[in-house]
C-alpha cells in the first residue's frame, strides 16, 4: 500500500546527496555520496543540521521550520561539519506531508543546480521545480511522459567536457521544442514531461535525434507515457501520482523497469488510499479500536506510578503510522477525543481506588483551537477524575503556535490534569517546547535511554537534560527500559520513573483495584494516584 503521507518522491537533477527530513529536521531517507558530506556512514535518524557547521545548521533548522507547502529554497552555499562546502536546496512538495526534500551538491563538480529552479546542463527545470508545477498544470487530456537513457551518465563521462556539455544541452533543447507544457530532469539519466497524449513518439524521437547528433545514437531510450485524464483524479491526486512515479524511479534497482501499466497502478493506489481513509474514519467514529495499558514505575522502589494507554488497531495497522495517517487526513482530533472517552470510561469502571492512566494528545489537537475546545470541554466535565489522568503531548505533528499551545496546556493544568511532553529529545523542537511550555513531566525518548552508557557524549546530554528538569521541578520518565542494565543506569543517572518491557508489556486490561489499606496497596506495587 502506498501511504500518501510518506511518499518521498526524490526527483532532483544530478545532486550528489539526496535526503529527506521530517518536520522536526530528522533525516528519514538518504542516498548518494554520504561519505563526501557527512562524518557518519548512516544518516537516517540523525538531525539534518548535524551535516553542517553550527551557524549553517541553525539556518537549516530555520528553513525546515518555515518552508511552507510548495515552497523551495536554494541553492544555498553552506559550510559542512566535515570542513567542506556544498550547495543546499530544499523543497516542500505538495502531498509530501510535513517532510522536506533536500539535496547537497559539490561546488563546481557534478552539481547541476542553477539559482532559478533549472538544471544548468540541460536548461530544463530541475526535478523539484518540475514536480512542483506539473501537478498544477496537468489537464484532463495530459499525460506524464518519462524518458530514461540508462547509459547516458557513463557515455557522457567518456566524452570531452565540451562535447558532454553540448550533448546534454541539446537533449534538453530538443525536449523543450516538442511542445510540452513542462519538462524537467529527474535524475542524471531520466527526464520527465507533461504533455498531450499524442506526444509519446514525438518526445522519444526528439531524444534519439539529439543523441544521434552527439554520436550516441546507439544508446537505448526507454519511454513510458501515463495518462492523467480524469478517472476521478483531483489535482492533488495527480500530484500524488507524479510522486509515486518519481519515488519508484529513485528506488529502482539497476535494470528494474517500471510497471508496464502505470495507469492501473495509479488507479489502484488512489483506491487503496481512499479505502483506508474511509476505514480509519469509521474506526475513529465508532471507537472500534482497543487500548492497551503499560505500567510506568518509580525507579527508586519499582512501585507502579500509573499506566500509559496505548491505542491498538486492527491487524496489520501499525499504531504510530496509523496515527500519522490520521493527522494527514485531518482526523487526529477526532481520534484524540475517542481515546479520551475510552480512558475516562476505563477509570470510571475501576472505581475510586483504580489506577491512574496517561492519555496521549497530539500536538495537532493541542494547537488547533476548535479541536482543543472539544476535548477540553469533555475533560472539564470529568475534572473530578483529573488526579487520575495524565496527558502526554506527542510530537508527531510539530506545534507552530507555541504561545497558543502553552495556553492550552495551562488550561488543562488548571483543571487539575498533569501534563507532560512525550518523546522528549527525539525532535529538534524538544528544547524549544521545554522553554515555551510549563509542564509537569517529560518522557525522554527511548533512542536516548537505550544508549545509556554507550557514549560519553550522549550520557552528558542526558545528564544535562535531567539537571535542567530537576531545576525546573519537572519529573522525568525514561522510555525503553528493556533490561537490568538500562534500568540500573537510568536509576543511577537520576531518572524518576521508567517504562519499558523490563517492567511489563502492554496489557489489554488494567490490574484489579488494590486492597483497602495503603500498606496492602504498597505491597502490591500499586499507587492510588500520581502525586
Amino acid at each position: 500500500m502506498v501511504n500518501p503521507a510518506r511518499l518521498l518522491g526524490f526527483a532532483f537533477a544530478n545532486a550528489d546527496l539526496l535526503f529527506e527530513v521530517d518536520s522536526k529536521g530528522t533525516i528519514v531517507f538518504a542516498t548518494g555520496a554520504v561519505s563526501e558530506f557527512a562524518r557518519q556512514p548512516q544518516l537516517v535518524g540523525e538531525h539534518g543540521g548535524s551535516l553542517f557547521e553550527p551557524m549553517a545548521g541553525a539556518k537549516f533548522a530555520t528553513y525546515v521550520k518555515g518552508l511552507g507547502h510548495g515552497g523551495r529554497a536554494g541553492p544555498l552555499k553552506v559550510h559542512l561539519a566535515n570542513g567542506g562546502q556544498a550547495f543546499l536546496s530544499l523543497c516542500h512538495l505538495p502531498l509530501n506531508g510535513e517532510n522536506i526534500s533536500c539535496t547537497l551538491s559539490k561546488p563546481g563538480a557534478k552539481s547541476s543546480f542553477g539559482g532559478d529552479g533549472k538544471d544548468i546542463k540541460t536548461g530544463l527545470a530541475d526535478g523539484d521545480a518540475f514536480l512542483a508545477s506539473a501537478g498544477k498544470i496537468a489537464a484532463n487530456t495530459d499525460a506524464l511522459a518519462l524518458v530514461e537513457i540508462p547509459g547516458l551518465p557513463d557515455a557522457v563521462a567518456k566524452l570531452s567536457h565540451g562535447a558532454g556539455e553540448s550533448l546534454l544541452h541539446r537533449v534538453g533543447q530538443m525536449i523543450a521544442q516538442t511542445g510540452v507544457k513542462a519538462a524537467g530532469r529527474l535524475s542524471p539519466s531520466t527526464f520527465g514531461a507533461v504533455a498531450g497524449i499524442g506526444t509519446r513518439n514525438k518526445l522519444g524521437q526528439a531524444v534519439r535525434d539529439a543523441l544521434a547528433e552527439g554520436g550516441l545514437g546507439a544508446l537505448q531510450v526507454e519511454e513510458t507515457l501515463v495518462s492523467l485524464k480524469a478517472k476521478g483524479l483531483s489535482a492533488d491526486q495527480r500530484m500524488l501520482a507524479l510522486r509515486y512515479v518519481t519515488d519508484r524511479l529513485s528506488r529502482r534497482r539497476p535494470g528494474e523497469r517500471l510497471p508496464a501499466d502505470l495507469d492501473t497502478a495509479f488507479e489502484g493506489m488512489v483506491r487503496e488510499t481512499e479505502a483506508r481513509a474511509l476505514k480509519l474514519t469509521e474506526t475513529v467514529a465508532e471507537g472500534s479500536f482497543e487500548l492497551a495499558f503499560q505500567p510506568i514505575v518509580k525507579l527508586a522502589n519499582r512501585e507502579i506510578s500509573h499506566y500509559e494507554a496505548l491505542a491498538r488497531f486492527a491487524q496489520n495497522q501499525g499504531t504510530a503510522e496509523t496515527i500519522q495517517f490520521a493527522e494527514a487526513l485531518g482526523i487526529a482530533d477526532a481520534f484524540d477525543a475517542a481515546a479520551a472517552i475510552k480512558v475516562i470510561s476505563a477509570i470510571e469502571r475501576e472505581g475510586v481506588r483504580g489506577a491512574s492512566i496517561a492519555l496521549n494528545l497530539s500536538g495537532h489537537t493541542l494547537s488547533t483551537p476548535s479541536s482543543f475546545a472539544l476535548i477540553a470541554g469533555f475533560l472539564a466535565k470529568k475534572r473530578a477524575l483529573a488526579k487520575r489522568v495524565l496527558i502526554e503531548i506527542t510530537e508527531t505533528a510539530e506545534i507552530a503556535d507555541l504561545e497558543g499551545a502553552n495556553k492550552a496546556i495551562q488550561t488543562l493544568r488548571e483543571l487539575g490534569y498533569r501534563v507532560g511532553l512525550d518523546d522528549f529529545g527525539a525532535g529538534a523542537a524538544s528544547f524549544q517546547y521545554l522553554h515555551a511550555f510549563t509542564v509537569d513531566f517529560v518522557k525522554i525518548d527511548g533512542s536516548l535511554v537505550k544508549a545509556i552508557g554507550k557514549s560519553a557524549r550522549d550520557d552528558a546530554l542526558l545528564k544535562s537534560i535531567l539537571k535542567l528538569c530537576g531545576e525546573l521541578k519537572i519529573e522525568t520518565i525514561a522510555e525503553y527500559i528493556i533490561d537490568q542494565r538500562v534500568f540500573d543506569r537510568a536509576r543511577d543517572m537520576g531518572f524518576d520513573l521508567g517504562q519499558g518491557a523490563f517492567f511489563g508489556a502492554p496489557m489489554s486490561d488494567l490490574p484489579p483495584p488494590p486492597l483497602a489499606t495503603a500498606a496492602a496497596a504498597r505491597r502490591q506495587g500499586i499507587r492510588e494516584s500520581w502525586g
